[in-house]
């Protein structure tokens, strides 16, 4: 099923084809499509340069960015294809994108883990369309085909705008989650264990909590799932 609405834009954005959106545009809430892989990944790469560096955290704007680039050459671009087919084809994930002004803008990618146990697994946004509702129509989507189900997900500590938008939805942090994501040595895509030349050292590693909600959307973590958490 699509969604189709008009959002506000806070800065101008060029529409697949080359026309110019300046004030408005027409967002469609849709199902993926795996031609569409290079399109989403340079989506997420740009919403990773906009949300995660952070110098207090250690996070530094250059690791970040060589990280991202290496999401982008054509053997990763061959995989995120084969990713995005297995996702789509899969009954027990949900993967949506927002197209605004013709163009992918945004994505939500979820999983069920059991009858009653869902994870959030990644809601990235391209910066122009941040703000503007793409980011709750996503999350709209997705929380529908969780249901009430039990649910968590993974988020910057510093990133405190998505921290309060997932508190709308009734999630909360959850105590002695805080760990680190993508902590070096570094998985190349043909699996070796080691840094590309120049990979900027350091922490190197983004800083994550959890947040959940505990069956029909109060915040929380029940038991059953806090039992499955440790080590993630």
């Amino acid at each position: 099923m699509k969604i189709i609405l008009i959002v506000p834009l806070t800065v101008p954005i060029t529409a697949r084809g080359g026309g110019r959106c300046d004030n408005w545009a027409v967002a469609v809430i849709r199902e993926a499509a795996v031609a569409e892989a290079g399109e989403i990944r340079r989506v997420h790469a740009r919403s990773w340069l906009a949300t995660y560096p952070n110098e207090d955290y250690g996070v530094t704007r250059q690791w970040v960015e060589e990280f991202t680039e290496s999401w982008l050459t054509v053997q990763a671009l061959a995989q995120s294809a084969e990713f995005i087919a297995q996702v789509i084809a899969a009954p027990d994930t949900f993967y949506r994108v927002a197209e605004v002004g013709g163009r992918i803008a945004g994505f939500v990618h979820a999983a069920k883990r059991g009858p009653d146990d869902a994870e959030i697994l990644g809601l990235y946004l391209d910066p122009p369309v941040i703000g503007v509702g793409v980011g709750r129509q996503l999350m709209d989507a997705a929380i529908g085909w969780v249901g009430p189900a039990a649910a968590r997900l993974d988020v910057a500590p510093y990133n405190q705008r998505a921290i309060a938008f997932y508190r709308r939805y009734g999630f909360a942090e959850v105590p002695g989650s805080a760990r680190l994501l993508n902590v070096l040595p570094w998985t190349t895509p043909d699996g070796r264990a080691d840094a590309p030349a120049g990979l900027a050292v350091g922490v190197n590693a983004i800083p994550a909590i959890t947040m959940a909600r505990d069956r029909a959307g109060s915040a929380g973590l029940p038991a059953t799932m806090a039992a499955g958490l440790g080590g993630r």
